[in-house]
């Protein structure tokens, strides 16, 4: 590598930043204003050190220990970082390698790489603009929560390695998906790679709090430096330079794997397709759901994994969670110990699910901005027959994903307790969650008929907002009426659920569909 082939890198900054004011706006705010306002609830809420230790044993459930770890200061400011640093680092890990992969190699795929090297610009500029413009934000947005803590009073010292960690687990999957996107020629195999990396180290970040060892390879995972750094609890910096060493051994990776390829093309070439579609293959049905087809099993074998691998603890959480004194309301409330576990985090998978709809609906958006659509539209398939074969695929893949989670879930609880009952109970608990997933994927089905070059923001915003008002609902900010906008709430683990709401969640979702459909109808092909 030599200088000219980062020539015009400073340009293809200022490029990125004008493109994208929203989602970077989105990005610096979102988790400082989580950090923040945890703050001050917390502060109103445990004016004193008595009532926050009142508190303690609650905080010492294993699902709670599950999500967040061990408190390791009972105090303000080690509340306020125990409670955010896991929210805040998937939020900035999920802005960061977006951005990366949005620069890198959705611009090869949609020609716009090959454009810009035909000008000025050196090799290596578009990766190198889109690592700086993403660790860029991730520093802007580290030293806005450090502002933020402070402002509520908190110490310097642990506000700035709390800061900082986020920071550096957001940098972290920027540089994984500089690596990435070296690979494949499709952005969303990319974006896909690293969604998977987000969700394995998930997994990985749950079975290390439950176990209760620190140290070792967990030094390895972005998402345990805010653990690892001791916010507020003797703070330990050294975890920033093993963070700094592992995030500068990804960026070279990607520098010298760009190298070895040419614009447009991947290290991993692609498959070559059959010479002759298949008989079926002639209705637009049939394209919706080859386009969805990939996506669809990859989320349906990995959660119908997590399903079984959940449904085979059930019995063992049960009898941990029995002795918790904290969870004693939630387990009186869901009728015993052996439902409060699995009633939570079968809540919290179908609220993951959602995200399969949202992306599984901007797929016509996909098809519609590479003038896909134009095509198939230039045939005769009306417009309506294009829009509903893409949401039939989205509701239909949404409900076969939750019925696969229900079945696994089912199964591995059965086997494990050795009660056939559990399996319907559980397959059925499942099941009513899917028409608040329905309204999510009814919700970008509006977006894209009425705003369809921001549907990707817009929809993401929207399931944010819903995440976030049940955030500060947990913890008594919101009230009940404000809970209740989002559709999660009239499924919640601890509410009576009753046909009423699901057959009114479902009319929703069908009414919303019906809207963006007709406003698509409407409206001009949208390209980029």
């Amino acid at each position: 590598m030599i200088i000219k082939d980062f020539r015009a890198t400073g340009r293809l900054i200022r490029l990125n930043l004008r493109q994208h004011r929203v989602f970077l706006a989105v990005w610096l705010l979102l988790p400082v204003l989580m950090v923040t306002a945890t703050a001050f609830t917390t502060i109103a809420m445990f004016p004193t050190a008595e009532s926050l230790l009142e508190i303690k044993t609650t905080l010492d459930d294993p699902i709670v220990i599950a999500m967040h770890g061990r408190v390791l200061d009972i105090s303000i400011a080690g509340y306020t970082a125990w409670r955010t640093k896991v929210m805040c680092s998937v939020l900035a890990s999920i802005f960061s390698f977006i951005m990366v992969i949005r620069h890198t190699r959705r611009e090869e795929e949609d020609g716009r790489r090959e454009l810009l090297g035909a000008v000025c610009v050196g090799k290596h500029a578009p990766l190198t603009a889109a690592l700086i413009t993403a660790m860029g934000m991730n520093i802007a947005m580290s030293a806005l929560i450090l502002v933020g803590m402070l402002s509520t009073g908190l110490g310097f010292t642990g506000s700035l390695a709390h800061a900082l960690a986020i920071g550096a687990s957001g940098c972290f999957f920027a540089a994984a998906a500089g690596v990435f996107a070296q690979f494949f020629t499709g952005a969303r195999t990319a974006t896909n790679l690293s969604v998977v990396l987000l969700a394995f180290l998930m997994v990985v970040h749950i079975g290390w709090n439950l176990s209760g060892k620190m140290g070792g390879l967990m030094f390895l995972s972005p998402l345990e430096w805010p653990l690892l750094i001791r916010s507020f609890a003797g703070e330990n910096f050294v975890v920033l330079l093993i963070a700094i060493v592992i995030i500068t051994l990804l960026v070279l990776l990607s520098f010298k794997l760009s190298s070895k390829r040419d614009v447009g093309s991947g290290l991993i070439p692609d498959r070559k397709g059959p010479m002759a579609a298949k008989p079926g293959f002639k209705t637009p049905q049939a394209l919706s759901w080859r386009i969805q087809k990939g996506m669809f099993v990859s989320w349906a074998c990995f959660f119908g994994f997590i399903g079984l691998a959940l449904g085979a603890v059930s019995q063992t959480m049960a009898n941990i969670t029995s002795t918790a004194p904290g969870f004693a309301e939630f387990v009186e409330r869901l009728g015993g110990a052996d439902r409060a576990f699995m009633s939570l985090m079968i809540y919290i998978i179908c609220m993951v699910i959602s995200i399969y709809s949202v992306l599984s609906t901007q797929r016509m958006r996909s098809e519609e901005a590479y003038m896909h659509a134009e095509t198939v539209l230039a045939l005769p398939v009306s417009r309506l027959r294009f829009f509903l074969s893409h949401m039939l695929v989205s509701f239909a893949g949404s409900a076969a994903i939750i019925t696969i989670v229900g079945l696994t879930v089912g199964i591995g609880a059965a086997l494990s307790t050795g009660d056939s009952g559990e399996f319907l109970r559980l397959f059925g608990e499942t099941i009513v969650k899917l028409p608040a997933v329905w309204v999510i994927a009814g919700i970008s089905a509006l977006l894209f008929g009425v705003v369809p070059r921001i549907i990707t923001g817009l929809s993401f915003a929207v399931l944010g907002i819903f995440m976030l008002i049940e955030f500060f609902w947990e913890q008594q900010a919101l009230s009940d009426t404000i809970f209740a906008i989002s559709p999660f709430a009239h499924v919640y683990p601890t509410n009576e659920i009753t046909a009423l709401p699901l057959v009114a969640l479902t009319l929703v979702a069908a009414l919303l569909t019906v809207l963006g459909g007709a406003a698509f109808i409407k409206r001009d092909i949208c390209s980029n």
